[in-house]
């Protein structure tokens, strides 16, 4: 008797832990606005690293214990283990993974965030078996009955995670604008697209199609960036006929936004993902309201916000557009 009113006292009390911790998380939650307190992903993430993997566990071994008939004090203590696990070996292996591939840009990214959900399951499956099989070990069977368990109840947190990180994922540069070759996207004034190769060993000048780059001297390239005064922050105007406003921003969730000063119409894109966090930065804003930008690591984009087009001019690196006329030449500052 004694026994059984320790599991119930300490069942109580994991309750209470879960909910005040819910609690307090919830309450310190920023609202989106809140841009220099990070983004809704990256909130997300650390609840879910920190915090959220005991309630994870917990609704685990409830599940457990009602399918599968185990014991539900001992089933907290094994799965809460089996979720920290998975959960921080697989932000090791697989957060901003996407990132680090030089093939993977925005023409193809698409595909490979499907395929890398499907990895991530995988992966969070086989860590979280043994400790399912650690539970079910006294049962016949026990492998098999270990692999279905495992994949039943794994599979349910799994789509509670999934819908959680899905909701407060930025996708805009994806599913609201159309990807398009860079010739479809040219301005009517003449620019100069001047930035560094992915190995930032050799500056290259071109027009804004990316067709046959020139190399240029690497002191020269360095004197046009000297002029640039910050990679995030208003977007810089090589235009002096536009109603927008634009803006970049540090977090990869906040990517960039505008306003029409006369319509007061906002437009806003971003790709931030579990497996993919590309920020923009280094923005020119040219004739026409097309945009040149920094996207990730190593692409250099070019964006119509007003038909929502995007296209990738080259891979490289600190884009620094200038427009020549018959008398000098302007750089964005």
């Amino acid at each position: 008797m004694k026994q059984f009113n320790t599991t119930i006292a300490s069942t109580f009390n994991l309750k209470r832990f879960l909910w005040i911790g819910l609690g307090v998380i919830l309450t310190l939650y920023p609202l989106p606005a809140l841009a220099n307190a990070g983004t809704l992903l990256v909130w997300t993430g650390l609840f879910h690293l920190f915090l959220g993997n005991l309630i994870l566990g917990y609704v685990e071994a409830e599940l457990l214990s009602r399918l599968f008939h185990i014991p539900r004090s001992p089933s907290i203590v094994v799965l809460i283990l089996a979720n920290y696990a998975s959960a921080w070996v697989g932000a090791f292996l697989l957060l901003n993974r996407l990132s680090r591939y030089s093939g993977i840009t925005i023409e193809n990214v698409r595909p490979w965030i499907g395929i890398f959900v499907v990895l991530a399951f995988v992966l969070t499956l086989l860590i979280e078996y043994p400790f399912f099989w650690i539970l079910l070990r006294q049962r016949q069977q026990s492998i098999l009955t270990a692999l279905k368990a495992t994949v039943l109840i794994h599979g349910i947190s799994y789509l509670l995670l999934f819908g959680c990180y899905s909701v407060n994922s930025q996708t805009s540069l994806l599913t609201r604008l159309n990807l398009v070759p860079a010739a479809q996207l040219q301005p009517s004034s003449n620019y100069t697209l001047h930035y560094l190769n992915p190995g930032e060993t050799q500056a290259f000048r071109s027009d804004l199609s990316g067709a046959n780059p020139k190399t240029m001297n690497r002191e020269e390239f360095g004197a046009l960036t000297a002029k640039r005064k910050r990679s995030f922050g208003p977007v810089p105007k090589l235009t002096a006929t536009t109603d927008w406003d634009f803006r970049t921003h540090p977090f990869a969730g906040a990517g960039i936004s505008g306003i029409n000063r006369t319509t007061q119409v906002h437009k806003h894109f971003a790709l931030e993902t579990f497996f993919a966090i590309w920020p923009i930065k280094d923005a020119t804003h040219l004739s026409g309201d097309l945009l040149v930008f920094q996207l990730g690591e190593d692409q250099i984009c070019l964006l119509h916000p007003e038909t929502q087009r995007i296209a990738l001019i080259a891979r490289g690196k600190y884009p620094v557009v200038t427009k020549c006329d018959r008398r000098s030449c302007r750089v964005q500052q």
